[in-house]
């Protein structure tokens, strides 16, 4: 890298030096408490999802990288420490991933929120918008669940644990699939409830909620494409609903994408409100289309 001459230092001019973050250069960042992670978490990500997180030595910007969902297909950044520099930090994060065989690099505004201008900048397009919806609980009569039998799944279930996956896969799109990693990491975390939804014995919805101190957070509902248009949406909300409840809830949250108008419908007849406070986007970049299905990136 040349030298520019000048008064006082030397600056450097010319490409900066982007490098492959490794476990090495970890302490060498500048990781304090306005940084997302700290050394031990930014440690375990280069570990663990290697050849992704880049930094620049002379100044210290980086962005770490890690599986969304516990995908290796779908690269997220979980934390982007650049300014100067942030064009060539993110190029070699797009480029690091393309070389590791990711689907998409993504950005949500989960983790950090930035102008659309920002994401525009440096090559990334909206993907998804998720908005989500309150309700207070004051229902006395709640939809009855029945003919639906609720039996709840734990990580030592195999068959259930397959039968989560299958039903997961069919009813979301490509980019909101769980992964079995993911369904095992969810599942084994305080406060959350996953059923199974049976028609005759036959699996044909599930439900996953959170329970929290007086509130409660339904985080997914799917039912089989092959039996939706029958109801069984609407009662596996009712079961939901009645658990969160029986859980001491008396509010519940929930989140769905814009697009999916179906969803919408079915909160809003039960009394779920726009809470838009709590909306968010993800952006990214396509490297490939996945297989099987496509990945719409015109939302």
């Amino acid at each position: 890298m040349a030298l520019e001459a000048g008064p006082g230092r030397p600056r450097r001019t010319g490409p900066p030096e982007v490098r492959v973050l490794t476990s090495e250069d970890v302490p060498l960042l500048r990781l304090g408490w306005h940084n997302r992670l700290d050394a031990h978490e930014a440690q375990r990500l280069v570990t663990s999802y290697p050849g992704r997180s880049v930094w620049i030595p002379d100044s210290r910007e980086f962005a770490l990288v890690g599986p969304w969902r516990h995908r290796d297909e779908v690269a997220a950044i979980q934390e982007l420490s650049a300014i100067r520099r942030v064009d060539a930090v993110m190029q070699a994060v797009v480029s690091n991933c393309r070389d590791a065989g990711a689907a998409v690099v993504l950005m949500t505004e989960l983790t950090e929120r930035r102008r659309p201008a920002f994401y525009e900048r440096i090559g990334f397009q909206p993907l998804e918008e998720v908005i989500t919806y309150e309700l207070e609980l004051h229902f006395d009569h709640p939809i009855a669940a029945a003919p639906l039998t609720f039996v709840p799944v734990h990580t030592s279930d195999e068959a259930g644990m397959a039968e989560l996956l299958r039903l997961d896969q069919a009813a979301f799109p490509w980019l909101w699939w769980n992964s079995d990693l993911e369904f095992r990491a969810y599942a084994s975390t305080p406060g959350v409830d996953l059923y199974l939804g049976l028609l005759d014995g036959r699996p044909v919805s599930y439900v996953g909620t959170t329970s929290y101190a007086g509130w409660g957070h339904l985080d997914r509902i799917a039912v089989d494409p092959a039996v939706q248009g029958s109801g069984w949406g609407k009662r596996s909300l009712a079961f939901a609903m009645s658990l969160l409840a029986a859980r001491g809830a008396r509010r519940i949250g929930l989140s769905t994408q814009r697009d999916n108008l179906r969803s919408q419908r079915l909160y809003e007849g039960v009394g779920f409100r726009r809470s838009r406070g709590n909306d968010y986007r993800l952006y990214g970049v396509v490297l490939r289309q996945p297989e099987p299905g496509n990945l719409d990136t015109t939302a």
